[in-house]
């Protein structure tokens, strides 16, 4: 006999189906009921039903085409609304901050990006300071666009669950109730969702950036800090309690300098900021200003960047190598001001990669830029805003 327990109600059929249907115009924007019924699998009766409840609800509109390319009636298109459903999305840096108003398909409403000085500010303070600039985007959305999730990107180890930020070391937080500071604030309920600036880069990445497609993929990005995130057989590999992915706090010299995690000779400590500026004998330098100018001088032939380069270009070979031996991945992404050092020293970075891996681990393996440039992790917090709703349409009055 069939347990009464494990039987899946009407309405939760039809809230799944209508995420499913969601969650494609939002990854692919505008789609025609036809790709819409060939992709999720299901009839165009179906199909039909589930986008009336879309359009019903304002996260949609359907339109006929204005052009005809065959015999017979054209396939009705599905897209999103420019007045329909938005995020709060939060991407927090040790010296900057950028938010924005990010409408269905990864549609920028509204963006605000502003210089901080993050390091050992109270919490609270940039929590408020997001909340001025949602007043900001909402004064800047389209009439009748409303707010359905916020998601915010930091530098640090949060507990996915309630938002708690455990530590983010190069801003000297550390138990830190984000999500929760975040809500006392907001003068509307939504669901507030807060991620690692690594996670949601691969996330970005890999639904809608350079690794779109690919199911197996390490994102490293490099600035004050340097986080990673690994996408493994198309799902976020996140380890026992939620915090896998700490690349750049894998040991990669027991006799090296202190890291701000409080370890010894961690690859942020060679490839960070701190250390590639040292590395040109620019100590007294900091700042993505300072990465530019030092980039430029090794650009230019000055022999101290040029010198720099090379040795933090070597050590990101070596970790990135480590990095192809453990997780096997078939895209590496490097990003951030890592992307920079790529881009110069590209060769030394392969041949390193290529000297230090297994040859059957590096087999096919494809080193690129990010292909949503310096927006990956902005963009992956967009994609968590979006979760709840995607998850059930229904929660959106219309």
């Amino acid at each position: 006999m069939t347990n009464p327990g494990l039987a899946v109600r009407p309405d939760e059929i039809r809230r799944h189906n209508l995420g499913l249907v969601l969650r494609q115009v939002h990854l692919n924007g505008e789609m025609s009921r036809a790709e819409l019924t060939h992709v999720i699998g299901l009839n165009r009766s179906t199909i039909r039903a589930l986008v009336s409840d879309l359009v019903d609800h304002r996260l949609v509109v359907e339109r006929v085409p204005d052009t005809r390319t065959g015999a017979g009636r054209p396939s009705h298109v599905v897209g999103p609304r420019h007045d329909g459903p938005y995020v709060l999305a939060a991407s927090i840096g040790v010296e900057s901050m950028t938010t924005a108003a990010i409408g269905l398909s990864g549609a920028v409403l509204s963006r605000r990006d502003q210089a901080i000085d993050a390091v050992g500010a109270m919490p609270n303070l940039i929590a408020g300071r997001i909340i001025a600039d949602l007043r900001h985007h909402q004064r800047q959305v389209p009439a009748g666009a409303r707010l359905v999730g916020v998601g915010v990107s930091v530098p640090g180890i949060v507990r996915a669950a309630d938002g708690m930020i455990e530590i983010a070391p190069n801003l000297r937080w550390q138990s830190v109730p984000f999500a929760r500071l975040l809500a006392e604030r907001m003068p509307t309920r939504v669901p507030i969702r807060i991620g690692n600036d690594g996670d949601l880069g691969a996330l970005a990445e890999h639904v809608r950036g350079a690794a779109r497609g690919i199911d197996d993929i390490v994102y490293l990005a490099g600035d004050v800090g340097v986080g990673g995130g690994i996408i493994s057989a198309g799902t976020s590999l996140r380890g026992s309690g939620g915090y896998a992915g700490e690349i750049g706090h894998m040991m990669v010299d027991p006799v090296g300098d202190e890291c701000g995690c409080g370890s010894i000779g961690c690859l942020e400590t060679k490839i960070g900021e701190v250390g590639l500026l040292r590395a040109c004998k620019r100590s007294d330098q900091h700042g993505s200003r300072a990465m530019v100018d030092a980039y430029a001088a090794a650009r230019a032939g000055d022999p101290e960047a040029v010198d720099g380069v090379a040795h933090t270009a070597e050590w990101l070979g070596r970790g990135l190598a480590s990095v192809v031996n453990i997780f096997n991945p078939r895209m590496v992404i490097v990003g951030g001001n890592l992307s920079g050092l790529v881009e110069l020293a590209r060769p030394q970075v392969e041949d390193l990669l290529e000297r230090h891996s297994m040859a059957s681990l590096l087999a096919g393996v494809q080193l690129v830029l990010p292909g949503l440039g310096g927006d990956s992790s902005l963009l992956g917090a967009m994609e968590i805003g979006f979760e709840a709703m995607l998850e059930d349409p229904t929660s959106v009055t219309a």
